[in-house]
């Protein structure tokens, strides 16, 4: 007796198709060990992908599933098949069965907290029937992940986007959306088939819905919990300490070459937005040390503590893009990229990025 799931990826050539899954549920199989498909009806009706009967290998008494296949495993797909999927249960008078091509732990949970079983192509599931059966296999890799638009659109320049539209929720067009990120961007912006891209992998995943032109973010909290969940903290390229000649270093200076980008970080610009103790010295993010280095009037300093401001050379643009300015000149990281970075330090940081979250997405439903 063989598992129905391949334990190996297929060859780059093989499509996944519905028929492809469904052959899959054949009579004598296991569905997940040791449950057994004892029998299995193709297009049961017009309204169902299959109608199975599943027991345990010792045993006769079985239980019927109807079975909704999805051949993608995006959230849209996982919430639509769980739809259907009930539906046809409660009308057959059966069980509900989803069958996607890789099911994530978290959406093991979730249908666990539905009481909706699922199956994937990986060897992962939750089969189960109420005071009867709870079978529940994890922690297979995804052999199938889904080609996006774009690699991660929640990361790096890609998140411009994503950023963007938690500040201002709806545009007109994507040219206006596109046009907009370039602005905010000191460095490069993105090109409209960039844009585009992400827009499809938020539309796909429902957190942003199109209407003609028009492109509107509908879920302003799940957005930035993806972007919370995505960011790291990359080492910078270089760093040094300094202490400046004359008190408070003029940062503004730094702004005299229009070939240097710069920005307080956002660990460095959390007073701006929140209250929060804050002491040592300022941390600057530069594109390029020397340059940043020529534009100030700055003694290097071996001992940090003495030192009055530290330059960090990164090459992640996203400490320079969205910057809010003062009337000094100052560039202070956005409030997002603020956010980001307490939420990733200490714990007095966490507790601060707390409100700075809630400050943010009262902003952006505002």
């Amino acid at each position: 007796m063989n598992a129905v799931f391949p334990s190996e990826k297929m060859e780059e050539n093989t499509r996944i198709d519905e028929q492809f899954m469904l052959d899959r549920l054949r009579p004598g199989e296991l569905l997940l060990p040791p449950l057994v498909i004892r029998n299995a009806i193709p297009h049961y009706d017009q309204a169902i992908d299959a109608l199975i009967e599943v027991s345990f290998a010792a045993e006769d008494a079985t239980e019927k599933f109807s079975v909704e296949c999805k051949t993608r495993s995006t959230p849209d797909a996982f919430r639509k098949a769980i739809e259907q999927a009930s539906n046809n249960a409660r009308r057959l008078e059966c069980h509900p069965l989803i069958f996607l091509p890789y099911l994530s732990p978290d959406r093991l949970v979730e249908l666990e907290d539905l009481a909706v079983s699922g199956i994937d192509l990986c060897g992962n599931g939750i089969v189960y029937v109420p005071n009867r059966m709870c079978v529940v296999r994890t922690g297979h890799s995804n052999l199938y992940p889904d080609s996006r638009p774009v690699a991660n659109p929640y990361r790096g320049r890609s998140a411009f986007v994503a950023r963007m539209l938690i500040c201002k929720p709806q545009w007109n067009t994507l040219s206006d959306l596109t046009e907009a990120i370039k602005k905010q961007a000191q460095l490069k912006g993105l090109s409209i088939s960039q844009v585009s891209k992400a827009i499809a992998t938020f539309v796909e995943e429902m957190l942003v819905i199109k209407n003609g032109n028009t492109i509107k973010l509908t879920d302003p909290i799940r957005m930035l919990d993806h972007l919370g969940k995505h960011w790291r903290r990359n080492p910078p390229r270089r760093q040094r300490s300094y202490r400046s000649h004359a008190g408070k270093p003029k940062l503004s200076e730094l702004s005299n070459s229009e070939n240097l980008a710069w920005s307080l970080t956002g660990e460095s610009s959390a007073t701006r937005y929140c209250t929060i103790a804050q002491g040592g010295p300022l941390k600057v993010a530069v594109s390029n040390l020397k340059l940043a280095e020529s534009l100030l009037s700055l003694t290097p300093e071996s001992v940090p503590s003495f030192a009055d401001i530290v330059l960090y050379e990164t090459k992640d643009d996203e400490y320079f893009f969205a910057n809010e300015r003062d009337n000094e000149g100052i560039r202070y990281a956005s409030r997002i990229q603020t956010w980001l970075e307490l939420n990733d330090g200490d714990a007095r940081q966490r507790e601060t990025a707390q409100d700075l979250y809630q400050a943010i997405i009262n902003q952006s439903q505002a």
